[in-house]
């Protein structure tokens, strides 16, 4: 699994043991992991990569005063509230706290934070927690198998899986994918917004946007041939999502 953790941490030698503690974990777990350091508010909120990140280690209690090079940056926010302008900004990953004291426990809420770890950190509590944050997110991936390579494809981004020859080609956001496998053998790992329209083909329902007599209409612009056995299936799957979005 890949995931990418952004810290906010203004003390690096607490930083640099949490880093070597978690990159410990992903070689143990064979997980890939990427971590991006950050001391201070104005380097979290203005890197634009920081609201892609899966996974948010954030200190509560920054300093007021935190020494960037040469000059003295003044921090008034602690971490909650930078979590907080970073949920406005889009950021959707998991919140974890660091925190020396337990005063803070409810005042998360706000930013949906998963857990709050004490101060100081052992390799224990953040194996507990990488395990239950892997555990909660395995499911939201395909994994695809060839040669010797592993590659993982949120769901959400499927659009569609048709039937090539002996491959499969899964049709994504960010571009094509084939598998040598069977599409009855991908269909048992799909999540229920994935309905077969055809002998050769499953649809992510996320990305209809129109059933025209036998022709679906997805968001891509690509269209799909509904076969006569799968009609109902497939408008009784649409009219549900229309029913769930009221």
């Amino acid at each position: 699994m890949n995931i990418k953790i952004a810290i906010l941490e203004d003390n690096n030698i607490q930083a640099g043991q949490l880093i070597k503690i978690i990159n410990n974990w992903g070689n143990n777990k064979l997980h890939a992991i990427s971590i991006t350091h950050y001391k201070t508010s104005s380097d979290i909120l203005n890197d634009e990569n920081a609201i892609n990140c899966n996974l948010l280690f954030s200190d509560i209690e920054l300093e007021k005063n935190l020494r960037k090079t040469d000059t003295i940056e003044p921090c008034d926010q602690n971490g909650i509230e930078i979590c907080i302008q970073l949920r406005k900004n889009g950021f959707k990953g998991d919140i974890i706290f660091l925190t020396a004291f337990k005063d803070y426990v409810f005042d998360g809420y706000h930013v949906q934070a998963t857990n709050y770890l004490l101060k100081p950190v052992t390799y224990e509590t953040i194996e507990k927690c990488l395990n239950n944050y892997t555990a909660l997110h395995q499911a939201d991936y395909y994994y695809i198998h060839k040669d010797k390579n592993i590659k993982q494809i949120p769901y959400n981004s499927i659009i569609s899986i048709s039937r090539l020859g002996h491959d499969c080609c899964i049709n994504t956001t960010s571009g094509l994918y084939t598998e040598r496998t069977s599409l009855q053998t991908i269909e048992k790992h799909m999540p229920v917004q994935f309905v077969r329209c055809h002998k050769s083909c499953i649809i992510n329902m996320n990305y209809v946007t129109s059933l025209s007599g036998s022709t679906i209409h997805l968001s891509n612009k690509q269209t799909q041939l509904v076969g006569r056995t799968y009609y109902e299936s497939i408008k009784n799957a649409l009219l549900k999502m229309v029913r769930n979005s009221y």
